[in-house]
């Protein structure tokens, strides 16, 4: 089998010595074998651990086994047989030669004349007779040690081919362990994960108990942390880093596990629910605004000869600005009554419309003419071209506080520019098809969420451009994306009629709204969270509680797609842009707006005189 010694390179199988093959399958001669695994506990060729010589195991050569040396039969049987053939031929020759008649009488003379002429024939053939007998017991008893011979030669041709075999299946069993042990050794990292995974659900459940509590009813099933001081602390420190989610709940378990009861309390039955956990409490006409029971139509504007498929107020509360399939962007000041702006330019149609948080004049616009365009609101110029994508454009957002502008593209990217300079920062890749919606994380948050073709949502670290989580359940293109103020909640609007709200923390949808009798499109969260507004391809717009997840309203005006919808930063109104090619305004039925010259008459505007200007500014100020 020519087993070689991996330490001296010789044949493993000497004169009286045997191999040594260890659990790792190396082979070392018996004298290397003693001299090393007498001081070393480990195989010289690959470190593996070794028990010792006695660890070892014997292997036989066969090849050394049929080499052997011969018995010397075949070299004495063919002497015999040169004999016996010898004597035999002296006979048969003579037998041949002599005539029958005279075979005795030439004995009998030979034999006469050897002995003096007497006749001694009888004396001579006895004699004769004994030497054959004993030539013929030779030969018997050299074929009997031939056959013996060749029987010995069978059963150690038999005992090689055992041996080989043998020394085959030795070696796989040492192959075998070590396979054993890998598995072993990887058996006790899956049961230490397991055991890891098991003390962190337990973190999770006793977290969950104590301040973490079911919102809504039977039908839903939303969970709020209750308000604590060290919030930030907590999402600065550890949520803005990227939004790993096993680091996070790891993260939050501790943070959660180490709240006493007295620190994160219940909130009673009387007051309702606490807010959520991060979201600002909203000035208190706000909070009535946003607690109507009733949004009236105000006004209904026709201004577009074409599709208006986006809507956006500014962060002042007073222009609104839609993105037609007309090609136009028109800008409206709903105090002074008048268009102020129309930014002309785009080649094809216009998808959407946002303006700038952190310049009260500049606004975006994206088309299927695969740019983005930056206007100034007051001169109606053209600021920047942004062209990078390579087919439609479909959505945008600013991000707050800074000059980053995300789109979004049927190219299946979405790209981030600095809108002051114009050029690209990166490009967000992983999608599968096109990418319809995106949005910023806002409270200082640095994640991006987009929304695709691929039926997924997903949430990026722009500053290493990595998908950081993937949400999955819709069972069609997802199309609008919005994350509400406290950084906590996703909300995902898909034609496949519904609406899914996403606890970031956890990365698992909260609820399941399926009110709408068509396509859901785009969904945008009200100032501070109360609200979710999504519009449909049912013709409506659906107002949600968050506190229970309820549908609060209907706005059921329009005659076809509704496609976008956008609030007022002081929750004053809200407007809606359709495929009916007109948009609407909506105000809430409170009191402190009765007076306000809001109408209900859909032909009669509403007189910019009557609107108290002071206490929307006070408000804006409070809610900054």
């Amino acid at each position: 089998m020519g087993l070689t010694c991996k330490i001296c390179f010789e044949s493993a199988s000497g004169q009286g010595t045997q191999a040594r093959i260890t659990s790792c399958g190396h082979v070392f001669c018996q004298d290397c074998a003693t001299i090393w695994f007498k001081t070393e506990a480990a195989c010289p060729v690959c470190r593996s651990a070794v028990a010792g010589l006695s660890a070892l195991i014997a292997l036989f050569d066969h090849d050394a086994g049929l080499q052997s040396p011969s018995l010397g039969f075949d070299d004495e049987a063919s002497e015999s047989g040169g004999e016996i053939s010898g004597s035999g031929g002296g006979e048969e020759s003579q037998v041949r030669d002599s005539p029958s008649g005279a075979k005795g009488s030439g004995v009998g003379s030979s034999g006469a004349s050897e002995n003096g002429g007497e006749p001694s024939s009888t004396g001579r053939s006895g004699g004769e007779g004994a030497a054959a007998s004993a030539d013929r017991g030779r030969v018997a008893d050299c074929l009997q040690r031939r056959n013996c011979d060749n029987e010995d030669v069978q059963v150690k041709y038999v005992l090689g081919k055992v041996a080989e075999r043998w020394q085959q299946v030795m070696v796989e069993r040492a192959r075998l362990r070590v396979q054993v042990a890998a598995l072993e050794k990887a058996k006790q990292e899956l049961s230490a994960r397991v055991q890891h995974l098991t003390d962190e659900n337990t973190v999770m459940k006793q977290a969950m108990n104590v301040g973490i509590r079911p919102r809504g009813g039977a039908s839903h099933s939303r969970w709020d942390l209750d308000s604590d001081s060290r919030e930030s602390d907590y999402y600065t420190e550890t949520r803005l880093q990227g939004l790993d989610r096993e680091s996070e709940m790891n993260a939050m378990g501790s943070y959660l596990s180490n709240l006493s009861l007295s620190e994160i309390g219940y909130a009673s039955a009387d007051t309702g629910y606490s807010p959520v956990r991060g979201a600002s409490r909203a000035p208190a006409k706000v909070e009535e605004r946003l607690s109507a029971s009733k949004w009236e139509l105000a006004h209904t504007f026709t201004m577009h000869s074409g599709p208006v498929h986006g809507i956006a107020v500014n962060p002042s509360g007073n222009l609104v600005a839609t993105a037609s399939w007309d090609h136009l962007c028109r800008v409206y000041d709903v105090h002074l009554e008048e268009e102020v702006a129309v930014l002309a330019g785009h080649l094809l149609g216009l998808y959407a419309v946002k303006f700038s948080p952190a310049k009260r004049d500049l606004v975006g616009t994206v088309s299927s003419d695969q740019t983005c365009r930056l206007w100034n609101t007051d001169t109606g110029e053209c600021l920047r071209v942004l062209e990078g994508h390579t087919d439609e454009v479909n959505g945008l957002s600013f991000k707050p506080g800074t000059h980053l502008l995300a789109t979004a593209s049927d190219d299946a990217t979405s790209m981030i520019w600095d809108a002051e300079k114009g050029i690209s920062v990166t490009t967000l890749k992983g999608h599968r098809h096109g990418v319809y919606g995106v949005c910023f994380q806002p409270s200082g948050g640095h994640l991006v969420a987009t929304a695709s073709f691929d039926f997924t949502a997903k949430l990026w670290d722009p500053r290493s451009a990595e998908d950081v989580q993937t949400l999955r359940g819709h069972l069609e293109d997802v199309i609008g994306v919005d994350i509400d103020d406290s950084g906590t909640y996703l909300a995902t609007g898909s034609d496949d009629k519904t609406c899914r709200v996403w606890d970031l923390r956890m990365g698992h949808p909260i609820v399941v709204l399926q009110a709408h009798s068509g396509e859901v499109k785009r969904v945008v969260f009200s100032p501070y969270g109360k609200l979710l507004a999504t519009t449909s391809g049912d013709t409506t717009v659906r107002l949600f509680d968050t506190t229970t997840w309820d549908c609060a309203q209907i706005l059921s005006s329009h005659s076809d797609h509704v496609f976008d919808v956008a609030w007022s930063p002081t929750a004053d109104f809200l407007v809606t842009a359709s495929h009916d090619r007109l948009w609407k305004l909506w105000q809430p039925r409170v009191p402190s707006l009765r007076n306000s010259g809001f109408t209900a008459n859909n032909h009669q505007r509403y007189p910019a005189s009557q609107v108290n200007s002071d206490v929307m500014r006070v408000e804006r100020m409070a809610m900054v």
